[in-house]
């Protein structure tokens, strides 16, 4: 004992060897590592104790033997789990090792000797006296005897004994990991949080009914072991032992090839020892040969149990001949993916795209972006449904997107939140770790990245990415697109050679190319356009009236389309949270069979196959529709289109219009500070078109101190603010030509009273201050109580307004009489509608004061003029130069100007 204890010296701290890798301090010689010499002296203690106490000293052995052989099992496995093999001359490793040693050795010996009894006849007993014993000696004498010769119970073979405990430790073996991740990559101490580098037999997916078996036969075989009955027991042994074995053996034939770069799976030491036990049983059952029959039927059943059990590894993908049907790539189970070997990945992105991605040259291969921290991710290489990691990733609070792969180096945007900067970068994937995060720059004013990793290009954001059929990258969110070719991702790239526009609202949005030439780029909020070679652009959504169903014309349904994306064929697919459908190149949308709906995102892919990134119920799904591009064709088209939806015919105007698209829009602060006084206000994020003192168009940033604000039709604004002196009197600003003109509300309002809305029109002023009361401003100020729930405001000229109350139009004069204009229908026919009841009409769009002083609505296609109660004039539509789903249109003058996307488009009246 003196000899083991004496190796446990303290190591050094500057091995940096853990005894436990979940901890963080070198190894001591204190601890676990003790708790074995620590034990074997309290038994040691405990038998020389008892020694003349030959009943008490056989259980003190019989336990002791059993706590030693549990506490040697428990701090070997804990050295070959949680220890690292640097770690194999640690002092404390070899004093647990030796210990170990010697407590076997000892419950050995005490297992299969005797405890030792002193004789109590001497061999050549004394000559007895004559004399008889009485009876009290001979009572004293039975009792000393019976100390010594109380019978145990019976001992049982070795066989069975070896059995039952061969059994009780295959079932430990099950809660042991039986898969342990080779991880050259360095995870790092992080490595056990995100819980990548070991799992269990009851982890795995694909072994569940098998680890169900063994621990039924194993718990089998240990009852049956107890009994007498050695064909039952050898029997049950032998079945045991070979559906372990084999089922051991083919899991581990199943386990994927490492890496390149050492990365990959290895046994861990619950399958060795599942694998040692299984033959054990084996050579248990096998030993004596008279009941061979049974036991070649046993092992004839263990085999085919352990051929028939599930593989280690997924087949491969073969998707099934049914057009349209996707299949699950990966299931995430809420941001999580799990493969077959019980890996486990956070995908930490919102778009579950920016983290899969495949080879940017067209070549076979997955890659996934996981997160394994809250600032943390690590590439993982994906094949057959197996995720092995790659290299490891800081990025600081926000991800990056993974572009993809080519020529070795992983390409990823990096950054890009709210006005951060981003960064196109190329990571080798021989790197062991990598600093992304973009938050230091060098001397030079470049970011600092880890060495080794190229910056290809930069921005401040926002910034987001997606990839196109044709293996170019898209890049947007700012003011600018760029489509960026794979081949053309290498240092020294130009961003300003890439920008795309292929129309009004296309800068800093998205867009998607195909192969063929076909471009769909989102033109606003709510907008996507089309155009086909050879033929004009076509609106597909933001302009069928609400509540339209899907139908075989994509402009007349009411889509909200989350992701698009062209495949190889010219097919734009579009998702979204109506079921998910495909606009064919003759111009019918079909929808998937399998109605997939909830689409977050949608990859087409160079092979003609299309991605979907799904949310069923808040877990997370990427599906493939691996024939996508070729079977389109053959889905069902969607129904006609009803009249009400029916956009296929305009409606014609009484007046065209000339389109541009106005040059960029400076962004300029108010001359003015928020109580209209000669100073500078706190700009706050709302802005509004207007001419400045010099006739400029300039994008007016609103004080943030602001309620609402309004235009007045002439390039001048409105704005509602509390007074200082008095916050609780509302005073309105406007703001005009560069001078102010101030107007004080005599009566008070809430306290916490801010506006809903506001109109204008020129000198006038309109404010809902909420409980259906209303604020005039003009050469005197008063308030107006109207019922109904408000939806839009128009202050027309003559003093009256008009306002959108449910769905009625209502015209309500300074003196508080109200007149019906036309509504009241909630699902009734758009306000551009011909030849129906004003009644039917809805009043669905966004209302403002004409030019000519009447109110006029854009419902998205159509301008549309109301002359009074019941009489509608269409002004212009598409085909008179209206653009379409325009986010808002701002009055100046004659002209109007609608915002697309970043772009503003004026239109002027041709006469």
């Amino acid at each position: 004992m003196t000899a083991a204890v004496s190796v446990l010296l303290p190591g050094s701290p500057s091995t940096g060897c853990y005894l436990w890798r979940a901890t963080t301090q070198p190894v001591s010689g204190r601890g676990p590592a003790l708790a074995l010499p620590l034990a074997m002296l309290v038994v040691v203690l405990a038998d020389r104790l008892w020694a003349d106490k030959i009943a008490v000293r056989r259980q003190v052995r019989g336990w002791a033997s059993v706590g030693l052989t549990a506490l040697t099992a428990v701090v070997w496995t804990g050295l070959v789990v949680q220890g690292r093999s640097g770690c194999a001359t640690s002092p404390a490793v070899i004093g647990a090792v030796v210990c170990g040693v010697l407590a076997a050795t000892v419950c050995a010996h005490w297992a299969t000797r005797g405890v030792p009894v002193d004789e109590l006849l001497p061999e050549r007993p004394e000559k007895s006296s004559d004399q008889p014993l009485n009876q009290s000696e001979l009572r004293a004498t039975f009792v000393q005897l019976c100390d010594f010769v109380t019978p145990g119970p019976p001992r049982r073979s070795v066989a069975a004994v070896l059995t039952a405990a061969a059994s009780a430790l295959l079932l430990l073996s099950t809660l042991l990991p039986w898969r342990e991740l080779v991880d050259p990559v360095a995870l790092g101490p992080a490595g056990a949080e995100a819980g990548l580098l070991r799992s269990q037999l009851w982890e795995l997916p694909y072994a569940l009914t098998w680890a169900v078996l063994v621990a039924v036969l194993a718990a089998g075989t240990l009852a049956l072991s107890v009994t007498d009955l050695p064909l039952v027991r050898r029997t049950a042994a032998t079945a045991t032992g070979a559906l372990t074995v084999v089922g051991t053996l083919h899991s581990l034939v199943q386990l994927p090839p490492r890496l390149p770069d050492g990365v990959g799976y290895q046994p861990g030491i619950g399958a060795w020892l599942a694998l040692l036990l299984g033959v054990l049983l084996l050579v248990l059952g096998l030993l004596p040969l008279r009941q061979l029959a049974a036991v070649a039927a046993a092992a004839v059943l263990g085999l085919v149990g352990g051929l028939l059990v599930p593989q280690a590894a997924a087949a491969a993908y073969e998707p099934e001949v049914a057009a349209g049907s996707p299949h699950r790539l990966l299931n995430l189970n809420g941001g999580q993916l799990e493969d077959p070997m019980g890996m486990r990945v956070a995908i930490g992105t919102s778009d579950p795209l920016d983290s899969i991605a495949g080879n940017l040259d067209g070549t076979p291969g997955e890659w996934l972006l996981g997160r394994t921290g809250s600032e943390g991710s690590t590439v993982f290489a994906y094949a057959d449904g197996v995720a092995l990691p790659q290299v490891a990733l800081s990025h600081g609070s926000t991800p990056p997107a993974l572009l993809g792969v080519a020529d070795h180096r992983m390409l990823l945007l990096a950054g890009g939140a709210g006005n951060r900067p981003w960064a196109v970068l190329a990571v080798p994937l021989n790197l062991v770790s990598a600093d992304i995060s973009l938050s230091h720059r060098d001397p030079d004013g470049r970011y600092y990245v880890t060495p080794g990793v190229e910056v290809l290009a930069s921005g401040t954001g926002p910034a987001l990415t997606h990839r196109n059929a044709d293996r170019s990258v898209v890049i947007w969110g700012g003011t600018s697109t760029w489509e960026i070719p794979a081949a053309e991702l290498r240092p020294g790239m130009k961003l300003d050679d890439f920008l795309v526009n292929p129309g009004p609202g296309a800068p800093g949005n998205s867009v998607s190319t195909g192969p063929d030439g076909t471009v769909a780029w989102r033109t606003s909020q709510t907008g996507l356009a089309l155009h086909r070679p050879g033929s004009g652009v076509a609106q597909l959504a933001g302009v069928a009236p609400a509540g339209c169903p899907l139908s075989r014309d994509a402009a007349s349904s009411s889509l909200t389309v989350e992701a698009f994306a062209v495949d190889v064929r010219g097919n734009l697919w579009l998702g979204g949270s109506a079921p998910t459908a495909v606009v064919t190149p003759d111009g019918v949308l079909r929808p998937l069979p399998s109605r997939v709906a909830g689409v977050d995102s949608i990859e087409a892919r160079p092979d003609g196959s299309v991605v979907l990134g799904v949310s069923p119920g808040g877990g997370d799904q990427v599906l493939v529709v691996p024939d996508a591009a070729a079977s389109a064709a053959s889905y069902p088209a969607a129904g006609e289109p009803s009249a009400r939806c029916d956009r296929r015919k305009p409606a014609g105007g009484s007046t065209s219009y000339r389109m541009s698209v106005v040059s960029p829009v400076p962004l300029v602060d108010p001359p003015v500070d928020v109580e209209g006084q000669a100073g500078k206000a706190v700009p706050g994020t709302g802005s509004q078109l207007a001419l400045d003192a010099g006739g400029r168009l300039v994008r007016m940033r609103v004080p943030n101190a602001a309620h609402v604000w309004a235009p007045d039709g002439q390039g001048g604004v409105w704005w509602t603010v509390a007074g200082r002196a008095k916050p609780s009197y509302q005073l309105a600003v406007h703001l005009k030509s560069g001078k102010a003109t101030v107007l004080r509300d005599p009566l008070p309002t809430a306290p916490d009273q801010r506006g809903e809305s506001a109109a204008a029109a020129g000198d006038l002023l309109v404010n809902a201050i909420g409980g259906g009361q209303y604020n005039f401003y003009g050469p005197t100020v008063k308030r107006l109580q109207v019922n109904g729930k408000l939806r839009a405001l128009a202050q027309l000229p003559s003093g009256a307004i008009a306002m959108v109350l449910g769905e009625r139009l209502i015209q309500v004069e300074p003196d508080g009489r109200e007149t019906v204009l036309l509504g009241g229908s909630s699902t009734g026919w758009p306000v551009s509608a011909a030849g129906v009841p004003a009644a039917e009409r809805t009043t669905d769009g966004t209302w403002f004061t004409g030019p000519d002083g009447r109110p006029w609505v854009y419902d998205g296609t159509h301008l549309t003029r109301v002359d009074g109660p019941g009489r509608v004039t269409v002004i212009a539509g598409p085909a008179d130069g209206v653009p379409q789903a325009a986010d808002d249109v701002t009055p100046i003058g004659t002209s109007l100007y609608f915002a697309l996307g970043h772009d503003t488009v004026r239109l002027e009246p041709i006469r």
